[in-house]
């Protein structure tokens, strides 16, 4: 890989991937330096080659012992450089590899630690491909549950933000929007917070969301913010309570 042109990087790079279906190759592999191998070929020119070399990355988060590397060597960094990539896949590559590292307490803790939860906030707006966007919210998601996450993540715009997705017209998207701010109301001052942000009214609308996925995560948040006494006025002021007790009789 490292001295080969860019053909013989390629047929290198994808039989690797191939080989990595299997998660014994994968940490044999990993016994050796081709990591670094792999992270250079991400800052390639060639468009497939840093895609295959993305994608490795995928692999290795699927693994006890890549996940542990990952974090011990401090390459998170290095993996969230790639969102900025101009090629769709190698942004997904990117993600994926960070929400497999993510399944895992100390990974959760790693990735903010590296400070990558602002530029996921920032990824709310930039980004503009709808899997991806999927993506960053499904991570976000994940990295609330670390302990220190939730008063990080209010430093930022994230609550507008969020709010601006639950009309999206993409349903997954305005479902993992109302599912982060859920995730994000859990503890008091995550309610108050979503609460200040006039989270309620676009939560509300979405009760009537055909979809039951949509209807489902806006009412796990609007329960969250109901027990707060602003939020139980709130919902009451907007006259959503018989839509509510409606719902009692959804078939799902």
């Amino acid at each position: 890989m490292k001295h080969g042109d860019s053909i013989l990087q390629k047929k290198v790079l994808f039989e690797i991937n191939e080989d990595f279906h299997q998660a014994d190759n994968v940490n044999e592999a990993l016994n050796t330096n081709i990591l670094v191998e792999f992270l250079r070929a991400c800052g390639e020119k060639d468009d497939e080659i840093r895609e295959l070399a993305s994608r490795t990355l995928v692999s290795i988060g699927n693994t006890a012992w890549g996940r542990e590397i990952l974090v011990r060597q401090k390459l998170l960094g290095n993996i969230s450089r790639m969102f900025e990539d101009k090629v769709v896949k190698i942004r997904h590559n990117a993600y994926s590899a960070l929400i497999n590292l993510a399944e895992f307490t100390f990974g959760i803790e790693s990735i903010v630690y590296t400070d990558i939860l602002r530029i996921l906030v920032e990824k709310l707006v930039e980004e503009k491909e709808d899997d991806i966007l999927c993506l960053i919210m499904q991570l976000l998601n994940i990295l609330l549950e670390g302990e220190q996450a939730t008063d990080l993540v209010l430093s930022t715009p994230v609550l507008s933000r969020l709010n601006g997705h639950l009309a999206s017209k993409n349903w997954r998207i305005r479902r993992l929007a109302a599912e982060n701010l859920g995730s994000i109301s859990y503890n008091v001052i995550g309610k108050k917070s979503t609460i200040e942000a006039k989270s309620i009214p676009p939560l509300c609308q979405m009760l009537s969301d055909e979809i039951t996925e949509c209807r489902a995560s806006a009412l796990r948040a609007l329960a969250s913010l109901a027990q707060e006494k602003e939020g139980k006025i709130q919902i009451y002021d907007l006259d959503k309570l018989n839509i509510i007790i409606d719902l009692l009789f959804d078939l799902d």
